[in-house]
Order: structure tokens, then sequence, then C-alpha cells
């Protein structure tokens, strides 16, 4: 009764959603009109190498075994807000959900994951880290330990007003290994976002990493804005 007089809302379109739980869907269908639901699973897959090669316009010597990214971030799209609920309002379940749905992108199954880190002053001011709820989803779906073997060492500004250049000097030298790196040395790691821009943030938490002598990276993020 609740739910005739409430009715849940889209995300991205504030139309009533329709509960269903059919082809493990149920968090998608509850987030997203039927509308918007169809958009998003009709949107265009990036293709491996174009990520790839937008992570490489920043990348510092990181040889990469697979870059991949379910969706294309647009603007005022089903994506923007799904990403923008995971990030500001709360929604860890639903990155988790979306976690589970693309650990397949990645063809080379990972022995560790290891999620892009927030500042403790950012992670205290969210509750969560979306990345860590992603990465958590993936591991489910694949069976492998989430390692926190880097982490942010000092806050940075918001990225999104930055051009490329800033973007790359905003994260110089904001990651570090942690203990937990140990865990990843001679691994095939599997390192997690929400969104790749520029691929500077992703960049520099691979080069930290590397440090680490994981046997190899691959990255997977929820969206990549095409630029």
């Amino acid at each position: 009764m609740l739910g005739v007089f409430l009715p849940e809302r889209c995300l991205h379109c504030d139309r009533a959603t329709v509960r269903s739980e059919t082809g493990g869907k149920e968090w998608v269908h509850r987030y997203l009109c039927p509308v918007c639901y169809r958009i998003l699973e009709s949107a265009d897959e990036p293709e491996e190498r174009d990520v790839r090669d937008q992570f490489y316009r920043v990348a510092s010597g990181i040889a990469l075994r697979h870059t991949r990214a379910a969706y294309t971030f647009l603007a005022e799209s089903p994506v923007q807000s799904l990403v923008h609920a995971m990030k500001y309002s709360g929604m860890p379940r639903l990155a988790k959900y979306f976690g589970r749905s693309i650990a397949t992108l990645v063809p080379q199954p990972a022995e560790m994951i290891v999620p892009v880190p927030l500042h403790r002053t950012r992670l205290a001011e969210r509750g969560y880290n979306q990345a860590e709820a992603l990465a958590h989803g993936v591991a489910r779906s694949v069976a492998a330990n989430v390692v926190p073997a880097v982490k942010r060492i000092r806050p940075t500004p918001s990225q999104t007003s930055l051009s490329i250049t800033e973007r790359i000097e905003n994260v110089r030298g904001a990651f570090a290994l942690t203990r937990d790196s140990a865990r990843v040395t001679g691994k095939h790691v599997l390192l997690v976002d929400d969104v790749m821009t520029t691929g500077a943030t992703l960049s520099s938490v691979a080069e930290t990493l590397h440090d680490a002598r994981p046997k190899s990276i691959s990255v997977l993020t929820l969206a990549a804005a095409m630029l």
C-alpha cells in the first residue's frame, strides 16, 4: 500500500519506478523507470581500445592488460544520474549491484581487486567510498579479494572544472601504498573506479600500485567520459 501512495521515483526522470526481480535487474528497476532503463540498456559500450587510449594520454610507463568501461558517461543521461546517486545520495547498495553487473567485462579473472581510495576527510563526509562498493560487487561475482593496497594521503580539490594538465598536477603525489599492498605482489590486479574522465586519477593510482610489483594491472570503471 505504501508503494501505491508513495511510489519510488526514477533517479533520472522522476517517474514512478517498477519494482521487478526478473533477470537479476531488481536494483536497476527499483531506481530507474522502464523508459530510462531501456535507454541505459541500449547505450553503447565504449570500445576497449578507446578507453585505453584515453588512459594512456596521461599515464606514465604503465602497461595495462585490459582497460574497460561499461558505459559512456554523457551529460543528462541515466548513467550520469546513477553515478551521482552512488556518489552523493548515499546509495552504496546500488554501487554494489553495478559492480556485480559489470564484472564480466574483464576477460582475465582478477586475483586482487583494488578500489580507487578516497581521502579520509571525504570518506567521513560521504560515509562510504563508491569505488569500494563497486569493487565489492565485482568481488562477489568473481570470487576475488578486495585489497586496500593504495591510500590517498592528501585531499585533492574537485577535478570537475580542471583541464587535463591541471588534473594531472592535482593528483600528483596524492597516493601511497598501504601495508596491504604486499598482497598484490605477483598478482593480477583489477583497479576499480566509478568514472574515468581524463584518466589522471586512475593513472596516478596505477603508477603507485606499480611499485608493489603486481604481475599485471587491469582497469574497470562503470563509465568513461570519452573526450
